[in-house]
């Protein structure tokens, strides 16, 4: 709240009051904010008063000074009277913080008072009296005398500058109703330049007049018609609708104007009109308007082509994009088709309406006439050639006629349309595909070294659906040059040009072609090397392969149209079986030894792969590699050679050679030790980029990978055939052997070196003895030959013996005579394939064999026995040991009494039991077998 002041005299004061204002010191130094002066804030304002003696409550304005030092601001609001207010006399002080002296320190009023330095303060001008007096005599001079000038002079100035550079945008205009002397429009417009901000109205005074402005820059009028009043609002736009009548003053004139229209790209018109501009509470009469207006023409567009029979009937739907704000309704529209130089015949349309700035459809029927001349089935069968394979046909429309009601003529209307030949380009909507399914009975690649990059391909029948896209009555007679490109992924791979119809498989119909592919070189695209390899990849690796076949083939073809020359377009996928090397198990068979060197072993095999697919693959010579697992152990094998690896559907005996060649010693004797016993091994066939010479292959090569089992030999057979052996009782009691010859097949084609051969043999799980034969001799080749002589080491226990006489010969007793007796044995023989040491491969076989059949016979003599722990016997001296130490020996002959006969059984095993105890006095003793 301002308190209000009375007016005192104040003689102390230099200069007169009302000219001067006053600063209160100490209110100034009360109000400071305590962060500049470190006090606290006054809680009250000390003020200064003015008074007259002719005054009593004047009013009192503010007025504000200041002083500055250091940057900072002190701001003083002092009050004055100000001749144009009204009310008490008041003063306002503001305090700012700052300083009002040099010093840095606050005087005081008397010390203001008492400097005589200090001048009077001065009013600024704006508020001085005879400022404001001056202001008021302006405005009102203003307002009587520029602003009528500026609403009356000025104003229809600028409004004819924003009319002139005003455009009238029509954004549709649509004609109905045609007559030869006028047309029914609606217009949808928009006057473009007048100022958003203003309110507008705009009345039409005279008839739109329009102008065809024609390349040449002539302006010939064509019509008019009359507009109503258009109002705009404020902050909105000029925008209208109305229907009239569009008056033509010349129908000749008109129909060219209309022509263009229809015929040309753009047209430019223009309107004029004598209109007034009411803004901003002002009309402005006699305005012109002259607005230039460009539009977009109509275009034609056929899709589709339907002939059916001797000539043909067509019903044509046509989409026609209407960019242009002209609208027309034409009512049933007349159009004679052609080619370049062929007449194809009439179509017509009803109920045509076109609307500005709208698409519109159509519906087209008419007749596409026979033809007989050479050059209109020339002309013909490109276009059909062309629809097919979605390359567009310009054909021509001429029109013939326009019946806005379906009956009467319109003149300007026909001479436009007559006028008027129309670009009409065939064209599918969207590519098309003839050709629905194609089958291959079979495709042959055959791959070489020379040209590996150009495979010769032949089929024995490749065969194509297809389906013409309209029904017309078709007789394919002939079908020539078939050009063929293989693709993978959408990349071209090949061209094939030697492809030969098969007109006895075909059915025509039913809409089936057949060709046959002949042996024919197909060139790999230098770009598409890669491409190839990724698809023979596919084709090798995979369940099934989708590739591409694009291409066409020349054809004659009878139709209602005439006898027409169609190309006839291929593409399509097609989604084959694969062969898929990953889930074959190819299966080696016949695997047999053919030779050998020092550092492998040459197996001859039958390698057969099942192909699934149609594919017949011819690769020339291939070398694979081949990894077994023996006894938990995994490692290379040898190569697996194949000599022409052709893959033909079903299965593929091919014929190969294995270089048995392990570089592990363990596992080499291991794989030949159970190939021996015909043990099944699993394998791998691999290949790398070296396996086949054909640098095209080696995609698939690298890729390729087989599982398989590698056999073993079937039937196993059995080494040791047989053996023989002569011996005595003295020699079984005394030396411990028996004398024997074996007879060993040799299950190989090639010979086999026995270098070292050691067994050990049993007779039902008891130990009867072991092999020893450190002597080389052969097998020959698939066939069995007879070891050297050897002994087998027999034991020279007493337990043996008791074995010997308690349970072998009870269940052998034909061995006193001669009889065969069945062993096992288990043998290690060290042995070198198709040649002696340094020769042949060499390798270690551990061999076990049941059920061998050795004949044995043990003749009756007593010489040497009793080498066992002889007694004394007087007069005999010995050599004991072969240490020249003789002592007295009693022999057991005398004792043993006479051999009885060996067809008494039992007597011949008591007297062999008494040998064994006169031998083994001791052990029989403790073993109570005495």
């Amino acid at each position: 709240m301002v308190p209000e002041i009375q007016d005192q005299h104040n003689s102390a004061l230099p200069y007169p009051v009302e000219e001067t204002d006053y600063q209160d010191h100490h209110a100034v130094l009360s109000s400071r904010a305590p962060s500049q002066t470190g006090s606290k804030p006054s809680s009250f304002y000390s003020f200064v008063s003015t008074s007259s003696s002719t005054r009593t409550s004047p009013s009192i304005r503010s007025k504000k000074s200041s002083q500055s030092r250091g940057g900072t601001k002190e701001k003083i609001y002092t009050s004055t009277p100000h001749s144009l207010n009204c009310g008490k006399q008041h003063t306002v002080l503001q305090n700012y913080s700052g300083n009002n002296d040099d010093d840095g320190g606050m005087k005081s009023f008397v010390e203001y008072e008492n400097e005589a330095s200090i001048k009077p303060y001065q009013k600024p001008f704006y508020r001085r009296r005879r400022f404001w007096w001056t202001c008021t005599i302006s405005t009102a001079l203003f307002l009587v005398i520029i602003l009528p000038l500026f609403l009356i002079v000025i104003l229809p100035k600028i409004a004819q500058a924003m009319i002139n550079t005003s455009t009238m945008k029509i954004s549709q205009m649509n004609m109905t109703d045609p007559q030869e002397r006028s047309v029914q429009v609606s217009v949808e417009a928009a006057i473009l330049g007048i100022p958003s901000m203003f309110a507008a109205k705009v009345e039409f005074q005279t008839p739109v007049q329009v102008y065809w402005v024609r390349e040449q820059g002539d302006q010939t009028k064509v019509g008019q018609m009359n507009l109503d009043t258009i109002e705009k609002r404020a902050f909105s736009k000029a925008q209208f609708t109305q229907a009239t009548v569009f008056e033509i003053v010349d129908s000749h004139l008109f129909g060219e104007f209309a022509k263009v229209m229809m015929a040309s790209d753009t047209f430019l018109w223009r309107i004029t009109a004598q209109i007034d501009v009411s803004v901003i509470g002002r009309t402005i009469k006699n305005l012109r308007l002259n607005s230039p207006l460009i539009s977009l023409i109509l275009s034609f567009d056929i899709p589709s082509d339907a002939p059916n029979g001797a000539g043909a009937l067509v019903s044509i739907k046509v989409s026609i994009p209407n960019p242009s704000p002209i609208g027309m309704s034409l009512g049933t529209l007349v159009i004679d088709m052609s080619l370049k130089s062929t007449y194809l015949g009439r179509i017509t349309a009803r109920n045509v309406t076109l609307i500005g700035n709208q698409p519109a459809t159509l519906q087209l029927d008419g007749m596409i006439n026979k033809q007989t001349d050479p050059l209109a089935l020339q002309e013909l069968s490109s276009m059909i050639s062309n629809y097919l394979a979605n390359t567009p046909t310009t054909a021509y429309g001429q029109g013939v006629s326009v019946l806005p009601d379906g009956v009467h003529n319109i003149s300007w209307i026909t001479a436009a349309i007559v006028a008027t030949r129309m670009a009409i380009p065939l064209l599918a909507p969207t590519p098309m595909n003839m050709i629905k399914e194609v089958n291959i009975k079979d495709l042959n690649l055959i791959m070489s070294a020379q040209q590996p990059w150009a495979p010769t391909a032949a089929s024995t029948g490749i065969a194509a659906m297809f389906q013409l896209p309209f029904n017309l009555s078709l007789n394919i007679t002939d079908i020539w040059d078939p050009k063929l490109t293989l693709g993978y992924q959408s990349v071209s791979i090949a061209d094939i040009t030697t492809a030969v119809w098969n007109r006895n498989n075909s059915d025509m119909i039913h809409n089936n072609i057949s060709f046959t592919l002949p042996p024919s070189q197909m060139p790999i695209r230098p770009d598409a090397h890669d491409q190839f390899g990724k698809f023979l990849i596919a084709v090798t690796n995979q369940d099934t392969a989708l590739f591409d076949i694009l291409g066409s083939a020349q054809s004659v073809a009878s139709t209602s149209l005439g006898q027409v020359n169609i190309t006839v377009p291929f593409n399509t996928s097609l989604t084959l079986k694969g062969v898929n090397f990953g889930e074959m198990t190819p299966q080696l068979n016949g695997i047999a030894v053919a030779s050998a060197t020092v550092d492998y072993v040459v197996l001859n095999a039958t390698v057969v792969i099942d192909n699934p697919s149609i594919f017949t693959v011819e690769a020339g010579p291939v070398t694979l590699q081949i990894n077994a697992t023996v006894h938990g152990m995994t490692d290379y094998v040898g190569e697996v050679m194949i000599t022409n690896l052709k893959l033909s559907p079903g299965p593929n005996p091919l014929q190969a050679f294995v270089h048995f060649q392990p570089t592990n010693t363990t596992f080499r004797n291991a794989f030949f030790t159970e190939y021996i016993v015909g043990t099944n091994f699993e394998a791998s066939i691999y290949g790398n980029t070296k396996s086949s010479p054909i640098v095209s292959l080696a995609p698939i090569m690298e890729s390729l990978k087989m599982s398989t089992t590698v056999p073993g030999m079937n039937p196993a057979p059995k080494l040791i055939v047989g053996g023989n052996g002569n011996t005595t009782v003295g020699q079984f009691l005394n030396n411990h052997k028996v004398m024997l010859q074996v007879q060993i097949l040799n299950p190989l084609a090639t010979t086999l070196w026995i270098h070292n051969l050691t067994a050990d043999v049993s007779w039902k799980g008891f130990p009867f003895g072991a092999i020893q034969i450190a002597q080389s001799f052969s097998i020959k080749p698939s066939g069995v030959d007879t070891s050297p002589l050897f002994g087998i080491q027999i034991p020279s226990s007493y337990n043996f013996w008791v074995f010997m006489v308690t349970t072998f010969l009870p269940q052998n007793i034909g061995i006193l005579t001669g009889a065969t007796v069945v062993v096992d044995l288990t043998a290690d023989i060290m042995a070198t394939v198709d040649g002696t040491k340094g020769v042949g491969y060499e390798a270690e076989i551990r061999y076990s064999q049941d059920q061998v059949g050795v004949f044995l016979k043990i003749e009756f003599s007593l010489a040497g026995i009793g080498i066992g722990r002889r007694r004394k016997k007087r007069g005999v001296m010995e050599e004991l040991d072969g240490d020249g130490d003789f002592e007295e020996r009693y022999g057991i002959t005398d004792e043993l009494g006479p051999e009885p006969d060996k067809q008494n059984t039992d007597a011949y095993l008591a007297w062999l039991k008494r040998a064994v105890q006169l031998s083994f006095p001791e052990e029989a003793a403790a073993d109570g077998w005495m």
